[in-house]
């Protein structure tokens, strides 16, 4: 490891201080009703890498969370108001779904305001999701997901803050599991076009299910999230297909083509 291509442990604590804690001090002093801050991870394709691995911040009303039921729209969930019912109106409305709203559209405005309070700006990072976070993190995500999915599923999470009972300053619990340990210290793979699970060609790793589980307790000395039973195993899409990542890409750029083709027709 050198000093462009830091550990993984490094980048976290780099996370962990110089983003997670300001943010959650920002969150603390715009809503005085959250008590913790969940910190989670999830590692899924969004426009650009492959395997980018994005954080999502959330605002509990809860010292000591449950998860997934902390990222789930729910009675009492800490944000926009008319957000929330509008998210629960839906999920009424489709009670047949096994799969209940994130809270991304009901804490979007707080999380802005708070970058902006913290960094004084509204899309400030510490680590690239392209980069850096596949790094740092990708050890910490149980399995590459899908961006179409609630952030409760597609994430897990990596850390807690609560809020300080004293005049004390917060402190970042990590209470993640690290489910891949041999994605430790990985930069190699950012050279192989951001493809971090299986250098293409590998078994598909096994999903894993989203069952409420504690996680109040630190990493160090409390059980592990529960997770339910293995869902049935994916086929890796990639296996399937067969096809290497250039030809993905060739497919990927026709279709683009296509689109562009198609609404140039329809303004002529």
């Amino acid at each position: 490891m050198t000093e462009e291509t830091p550990p993984s442990h490094a980048l976290r604590q780099r996370f962990e201080q110089e983003y997670a804690l300001p943010l959650a001090r920002a969150i603390f002093e715009l809503e005085p009703r959250c008590q913790s801050v969940l910190v989670t991870v999830g590692q899924y394709w969004c426009d650009e890498a492959t395997d980018a691995v994005h954080s999502e911040l959330i605002a509990c009303a809860e010292r000591d969370p449950t998860w997934p039921l902390a990222g789930q729209a729910r009675p009492g969930a800490l944000g926009d108001p008319e957000a929330l019912a509008e998210m629960l109106e839906l999920e009424a409305k489709y009670a047949d779904s096994d799969e209940p709203p994130g809270l991304g559209e009901v804490q979007y405005g707080l999380l802005e305001d708070a970058r902006k309070r913290a960094f004084g700006e509204q899309y400030y990072v510490v680590l690239d999701d392209n980069s850096d976070m596949i790094v740092a993190f990708a050890s910490y995500c149980r399995e590459v997901s899908d961006q179409e999915q609630p952030s409760w599923r597609s994430h897990t999470p990596y850390g807690l803050v609560r809020r300080p009972l004293q005049d004390e300053p917060p402190s970042f619990e990590v209470i993640g599991r690290m489910y891949r340990p041999h994605w430790e210290d990985r930069w190699d793979v950012l050279d192989k076009d951001g493809i971090i699970s299986g250098w293409d060609d590998g078994p598909a790793e096994p999903a894993a299910s989203g069952e409420p589980a504690a996680i109040r307790e630190a990493a160090s000395s409390a059980p592990k999230p529960v997770l339910g039973p293995p869902l049935v195993k994916r086929q890796d899409p990639r296996q399937a297909s067969g096809l290497r990542p250039a030809y993905r890409v060739l497919l990927f750029a026709l279709l683009i083509l296509a689109i562009i083709a198609v609404r140039a027709c329809r303004k002529s």
